[in-house]
């Protein structure tokens, strides 16, 4: 078991509301890092589109007319005009228009009119595409990385996380359930409450039931089976008799096809991407948890739940009992992250300390370290 071996301080308590420190983190990790930005489902067809927001950075993300899905920044190559206001829409005709002086785009990005432009000689239509940004897939879900050269590729970024989800069919399963939740809290405060469970026993009763290990306050991913504070063994995943993360760990869903003995055995297997998204697959149905900072102290949380295509429809009235606990675990982790937002201001509280099985979340305080130290030595570099 990777416990920490002494204390350690956790991060500066003014990296959770200061400003400036914000727009470091968001240079540093949102504006180079893949984030996910939605599925492929959500543009079916040609021209469909959806904005997606990452840090103060607004995208459109829409399929062009051969089935390539392209993401744009969300300005006019004229005057920096936003082009979509929507959210979700359709581009009529197949033409991205802004709708200030009506410059004209293609899908694919490329400026095909400007009208009523007194004509020059030294304008080119070509110099004018619509900013485009490098866009990248896995399971279905559809990744970005607006630094003008991804230092990885998303495989390699992933860093291995995406093998444990390999049986599971993502690509096919479609969302049957969103939710959208707005957090007052740094977004660094939902990862390290993602990535603890010392504070399950008290706050999670309804999932400790479904979760041994929960209840010892461990996270239940690299321990052993055996717990070496006290020698008694502890089942890995859901409990005896358990099945999912339901309520009362049973399922009224069919089981999904092609999962290994083991892994219907444990009920659930994450996959991280550090620290914009997780994602859960269960036996019978899978949760995605998507993380975008809106400004210091805010941050937005994108819930999806996936099926695989049809199931809804033949079991509409067993939908609420999947959702029922997930759902209950994101509000109880939201009101906590909140009130340790409001704590942090205190004047007399310039740091705190990490105990032992808070091990993920110092290994997270040092991978934000990590990317600020690296993110100014590629600046200093550049001057």
């Amino acid at each position: 078991m990777p416990l920490l071996p002494d204390t350690q301080a956790t991060l500066p308590s003014d990296w959770y509301y200061d400003d400036k420190h914000h727009q470091r983190e968001l240079e540093a990790i949102w504006y180079r890092d893949w984030v996910c930005v939605g599925r492929a489902e959500e543009i079916p067809n040609a021209g469909d589109f959806l904005v997606r927001k990452i840090g103060n950075q607004s995208l459109i993300v829409t399929r062009d007319r051969d089935d390539v899905i392209r993401v744009f920044h969300n300005t006019c190559r004229h005057r920096g005009t936003v082009i979509c206001a929507n959210e979700t829409g359709h581009f009529a005709n197949g033409r991205i228009i802004c709708p200030y002086h009506t410059w004209t785009y293609s899908l694919a990005g490329e400026l095909v009119a400007t009208p009523v432009r007194i004509e020059s000689d030294d304008f080119q239509m070509s110099d004018y595409s619509l900013y485009d940004v490098h866009v990248d897939h896995w399971g279905g879900f559809i990744f970005v990385n607006l630094s003008d050269e991804p230092n990885k590729s998303l495989k390699d970024f992933m860093e291995g996380e995406d093998d444990g989800l390999a049986n599971w069919p993502l690509e096919e399963m479609i969302s049957v359930h969103q939710e959208s939740i707005p957090l007052k809290c740094n977004w660094k405060l939902f990862w390290e409450n993602y990535s603890e469970c010392y504070h399950c026993p008290r706050h999670h009763p309804e999932l400790c039931k479904i979760v041994p290990i929960y209840k010892e306050g461990l996270t239940g991913t690299d321990e052993t089976s055996e717990d070496q504070r006290d020698g008694h063994s502890i089942r890995h995943g859901v409990g005896e008799g358990k099945i999912t993360w339901t309520i009362d760990g049973q399922t009224k869903l069919p089981l999904i096809e092609g999962l290994s003995a083991e892994e219907v055995k444990r009920g659930m297997v994450y996959a991280s991407v550090t620290a914009s998204m997780y994602v859960v697959g269960h036996p019978d149905y899978v949760r995605s948890v998507r993380i975008y900072p809106t400004d210091a102290e805010t941050t937005d949380l994108i819930i999806d739940w996936y099926l695989m295509p049809g199931t809804k429809e033949k079991h509409a009235d067993k939908i609420e009992h999947m959702l029922e606990l997930g759902r209950l675990v994101v509000e109880q982790d939201g009101e906590l992250c909140e009130l340790n937002q409001r704590g942090l201001k205190s004047k007399a509280h310039e740091h705190g300390v990490l105990v032992p099985q808070e091990y993920w979340v110092w290994d997270f305080h040092e991978w934000i370290k990590a990317r600020l130290n690296e993110a100014g030595t590629k600046e200093r570099e550049r001057l």
